[in-house]
């Protein structure tokens, strides 16, 4: 990070690629004993996307390529595959930033559902053409919807960190 003339932080590749092991750590090491109607949150999969929505497509397919990287590091899922999700969802996530209603409320909390749902189809279809048993309808009820409804719900608390982190680092603000 370099400190500029005005007091704005600019974060380079280094702090993000630091800030994204971290959050990798913290989702691979507590993250799962976090657990509310079975399912854990997708810690890393709302960072991307916040940052995708606040930075655009761009940085958030670079975000969500490290930060699937470090989540595949640390997970026993055929390696690449967090990474390959979370880059398709940070790019369509992306483009939300060039739009008109970037600035409601109501398109994080529509992106993360769609995108959480969005990541976890790819998982499961990765995952099931290499061979992995997949229940899909049991799946989808007793995993996926659940779990995208918690990432909604923890959708402001990470947004606004990372909106947090926007500002600093010398972007224009949007509000929420």
């Amino acid at each position: 990070m370099k400190w500029s003339n005005k007091g704005v932080i600019h974060i380079n590749i280094y702090a993000s690629i630091l800030l994204l092991i971290s959050i990798a750590l913290i989702q691979a090491t507590i993250v799962p004993h976090l657990t509310l109607w079975d399912v854990k949150p997708d810690l890393m999969l709302l960072v991307v996307i916040s940052w995708s929505l606040l930075r655009g497509a761009r940085e958030g397919i670079a975000w969500g390529f490290i930060g699937g990287l470090c989540l595949d590091l640390f997970s026993g899922a055929p390696f690449g595959l967090s990474a390959l999700a979370l880059l398709i969802v940070s790019f369509f996530s992306g483009l939300g930033e060039a739009t008109v209603f970037r600035t409601h409320v109501i398109l994080p909390l529509a992106t993360v559902f769609f995108a959480s749902l969005i990541y976890n189809f790819i998982f499961l279809l990765v995952l099931g053409t290499l061979g992995w048993p997949v229940v899909w309808l049991d799946s989808f009820i007793r995993l996926v919807l659940p779990a995208s409804l918690l990432n909604v719900l923890l959708t402001p608390l990470v947004y606004l960190a990372m909106r947090w982190l926007h500002r600093k680092t010398g972007r224009e603000e949007i509000s929420w």
